[in-house]
């Protein structure tokens, strides 16, 4: 009985090292996870700067008076600078080889994106308040181009949401 318990005892413990050392030995950060690492805070810091640039811009498009719809395409073309600023920052970004294709589209649809911000922001300056509205259309269905092409990276400032333009 007592050499039973002793293989027992003895298989549980080098079960028990073996698989502690399976555990310990961590597998090294992927290239795509390192590329998301690096890109998060460039879009992080560019979505803090549309919050401010874009605050209450919304009210100011929907409003009777000219000067503040104006106003609010003065700021959607401010936010469209500091988006092509942020696409640039990221389009400097080394991707991994894997993904480098998929990469190369998604930073074309954040381009469009941009063209299309800044579309929005001279109609509303121009007082074309239907082109505006066709613009916000173009510029929502930009984004979720570029979110379903980088969706597998798992953004999460880097997705595009039209509640980040408003």
């Amino acid at each position: 009985m007592k050499g039973i318990v002793c293989t027992i005892a003895l298989a549980l413990a080098a079960t028990t090292y073996f698989a502690g050392a399976v555990a310990g030995a961590e597998e090294p950060p992927s290239p795509r996870a390192e590329y998301v690492a690096q890109v998060e805070p460039i879009c992080e810091a560019n979505t803090v700067a549309n919050e401010r640039i874009l605050e209450n811009v919304r009210i100011k498009a929907r409003s009777k008076r000219p000067g503040e719809v104006r106003a609010a395409g003065g700021q959607f073309v401010r936010a469209a600078a500091a988006f092509g600023a942020t696409v640039s920052q990221i389009a400097a970004v080394p991707p991994p080889a894997e993904d480098e294709a998929r990469l190369r589209r998604w930073i074309e649809r954040l381009r469009v994106v941009q063209a299309n911000l800044r579309h929005l922001g001279k109609a509303l300056q121009r007082l074309r308040k239907i082109k505006a509205a066709h613009e916000a259309i173009r510029v929502e269905r930009s984004g979720n181009a570029a979110n379903n092409i980088g969706f597998v990276f798992g953004f999460r400032y880097c997705r595009i949401t039209p509640s980040r333009f408003s």
